[in-house]
């Protein structure tokens, strides 16, 4: 995957995700990743395959998570071979009630997998960000 194939690629799919989560649509949101993936969500738990990320969005939604907004911002991409690439992406949630009510900032690295007809998140990892440091 070329330098603007592999941006193209995941920048959309990046923007796939924020829509997803914004409507609370677990079943959006699982399709963009891949049926074996690794999902590492921002507290450590490692969930693996796309069923377990729609079961655990929903529930976040369904609770505390409920109402909340992301804003992701394309920090990196590195093209990874032919089919593969590699995101950084920083996101900001909005959360209106739940643990962490108010205005959190996180950063995720996703490896995605482009052929022909799909993209795909095949691995993600998502931190929080307790500051905000400038990218170095």
């Amino acid at each position: 995957m070329n330098g603007s194939a592999a941006e193209r690629s995941v920048s959309e799919l990046i923007d796939a995700m924020a829509d997803a989560w914004n409507r609370a649509d677990s079943a959006a949101y699982g399709d963009l990743f891949s049926a074996d993936v690794d999902f590492v969500e921002i507290r450590g738990g490692h969930h693996v395959g796309r069923p377990a990320i729609v079961a655990a969005h929903q529930a976040l939604w369904d609770s505390i998570y409920a109402g909340s907004s992301v804003e992701y911002r394309v920090e990196a991409i590195r093209p990874l071979g032919d089919a593969y690439a590699v995101g950084l992406v920083g996101a900001t949630m909005r959360a209106p009630v739940g643990p962490l009510a108010g205005t959190n900032h996180a950063r995720f690295t996703v490896v995605v997998r482009h052929d022909d007809d799909r993209c795909e998140v095949v691995s993600f990892h998502n931190t929080l960000v307790l500051d905000q440091p400038a990218a170095t």
